[in-house]
C-alpha cells in the first residue's frame, strides 16, 4: 500500500496543536456524518431510470446514461444527452439526539454517438462526496480560570470522473473500453471562537485555519454485454484499480496517496412482457487496498471490501398528456468503504418513479425516488436515515 494518509495525519495534528486543545469529557458534539470519514460518501453514476429500478444501471434494454458499463453505450440506437441532479435529505441519529441536514451533486452528464456499430461517448460522474460540518462547544480549563468557546470543523469538496468511451458491436456481443479521469478539491477550514472568560482567565482571541488539497487520478474499465433480440440482455465491466494523490495547493508533489480498489459489476435485464421489464445487478470492490487508520481525536477510519446488490419492475402500459409514464419500484443494498469500527457500515433503501417520454423517446424526464438507512443505533451508537430525489433529463436526435 502506498503511504496513504501521511498529509492528513498532520493535518489534524497541526490543527488540535494550533487550538491549543485541552477539551473536557463533557464537549457538546453535532454528529458528524457517517459518510464523512474516509474519503467522503460514495456516489452511484447513475441517472434517473436507474435509481429507480434499484441502482441497477447496467444492462438496461433501452439504454441507460449511467456510467457502469462501457458496452452498454451500444444499447442506444441515436444520439443523445442527459443530465442528473440529485438531491438527499438526512436525519443524523445518535446518543445526543438527532438533526437534519442535506446535500445535493451532479451524478451524470453524458453525451453519445452510436455510429455503424461503434459508439462513443464523453461524460461526467459523481465519485466522491466530502462536504460535512462538525461543530462542538467546551470549555477550556486553565490555571487561572476557564474560556468557553465553540469550535467548527467544516469540509467542502468532492472528486468527480470524467470519462471518455468507446465500444464495438460484434453480432449480439457488444465491447467496450473506458478512461477516466478522477479530479476534484477539498477545502478543509477549523474555527474556534472563545465567549467570555470565567474566574479571572484571560480573553482569547479567535482562532482560524483553512487549507486545500487537490484530488487526481487514471482508471480505466472494460465491458462486455449482449443482446437477444429485444428481450434479453446481461454484461459485465472490470474496473482497473490506480493511484489517488491529493496535493495541496501550491505544492507541486502529492503529499498522500490513497491506492484503488479493483471492481466488477454485473447487470442485466428481462423484458417479460411488452410492458414489464424487470432488471437486476451486484458488484463488488476490494476498498481494503485503501487501508485503515488509528488515530486520536476522531479522525480513525478502517476501509473494507464491498458488496452492492440491487433491482427493480418497470411497468410501461401508462401514457400522461400524450406522453408515455413508465413506472418503476426496486431496492437496493450496499456497504459502505468507509467506517470508524471493525465492520463495514451497511446501506439499504427502497426505490421507485417514473418516466415522461415525449415523441416517442426523442425527450425524456426520469425522477427517482430513495428512501433508507445506513448504520445503527442500538449497535453503532449512531444512524443515519436519508431520502433522495434523482432527477434526468435526456434528449435524443433522429
Amino acid at each position: 500500500m502506498m503511504r496513504a494518509f501521511d498529509g492528513f495525519r498532520g493535518w489534524c495534528h497541526a490543527a488540535l496543536t494550533l487550538a491549543g486543545l485541552a477539551a473536557s469529557p463533557g464537549a457538546l458534539f453535532a454528529q458528524t456524518p457517517l459518510t464523512a470519514v474516509g474519503l467522503g460518501y460514495p456516489i452511484a453514476p447513475v441517472d434517473g431510470r436507474s435509481a429507480a429500478l434499484g441502482g441497477s444501471g447496467s444492462g438496461l434494454l433501452g439504454g441507460s446514461y449511467s456510467l457502469t458499463n462501457p458496452a452498454d453505450l451500444l444499447l442506444h440506437t441515436e444520439p443523445g444527452f442527459s443530465v442528473s441532479l440529485s438531491n438527499e435529505g438526512v436525519t443524523l441519529e445518535g446518543e445526543n439526539g438527532s438533526f437534519d441536514t442535506g446535500r445535493g451533486r451532479f451524478t451524470t452528464i453524458r453525451a453519445l454517438v452510436p455510429s455503424n456499430g461503434w459508439a462513443f461517448s464523453l461524460a461526467f460522474g459523481g465519485e466522491f462526496d466530502q462536504d460535512w460540518s462538525n461543530i462542538l462547544q467546551d470549555t477550556l480549563r486553565l490555571n487561572d480560570g476557564s474560556v468557553p468557546y465553540e469550535e467548527t470543523r467544516e469540509h467542502n469538496g468532492g472528486i468527480s470522473t470524467i470519462d471518455a468511451s468507446v465500444a464495438r458491436r460484434f453480432g449480439p456481443l457488444g465491447v467496450g473500453l473506458s478512461a477516466q479521469r478522477l479530479t476534484g478539491s477539498l477545502r478543509q477550514s477549523f474555527f474556534r471562537q472563545f465567549d467570555d472568560p470565567l474566574d479571572g482567565a484571560p480573553t482569547l482571541g479567535g482562532i482560524v485555519g483553512a487549507r486545500e488539497l487537490s484530488w487526481r487520478a487514471w482508471r480505466f474499465k472494460a465491458g462486455g454485454s449482449i443482446q437477444l433480440g429485444d428481450r434479453v440482455v446481461a454484461g459485465a465491466a472490470f474496473g482497473t484499480g490506480g493511484t489517488l494523490y491529493a496535493t495541496p495547493e501550491g505544492a507541486e508533489q502529492p503529499e498522500a496517496e490513497f491506492d484503488l480498489p479493483t471492481s466488477i459489476e454485473l447487470g442485466g435485464s428481462v423484458r417479460v412482457t411488452d410492458q414489464i421489464l424487470v432488471t437486476a445487478g451486484g458488484g463488488r470492490a476490494g476498498w481494503s487496498a485503501v487501508g485503515s487508520r488509528d488515530e486520536a481525536a476522531g479522525s480513525a477510519f478502517r476501509s473494507h471490501d464491498i458488496v452492492w446488490l440491487g433491482g427493480g419492475v418497470e411497468y410501461g402500459a401508462l401514457t400522461l398528456l400524450g406522453g408515455r409514464l413508465p413506472v418503476r419500484v426496486g431496492w437496493r443494498s450496499t456497504g459502505l468503504p468507509f467506517s470508524q469500527g471493525a465492520e463495514a457500515l451497511e446501506e439499504s433503501a427502497f426505490t421507485g418513479g417514473f418516466g415522461w417520454e415525449f415523441q416517442q423517446g426523442l425527450a425524456v424526464f426520469d425522477l427517482a425516488f430513495e428512501s433508507g438507512s445506513r448504520g445503527d443505533v442500538a449497535t453503532a451508537g449512531f444512524a443515519e436515515g436519508f431520502r433522495r430525489v434523482t432527477l434526468s433529463f435526456s434528449l435524443r436526435q433522429r
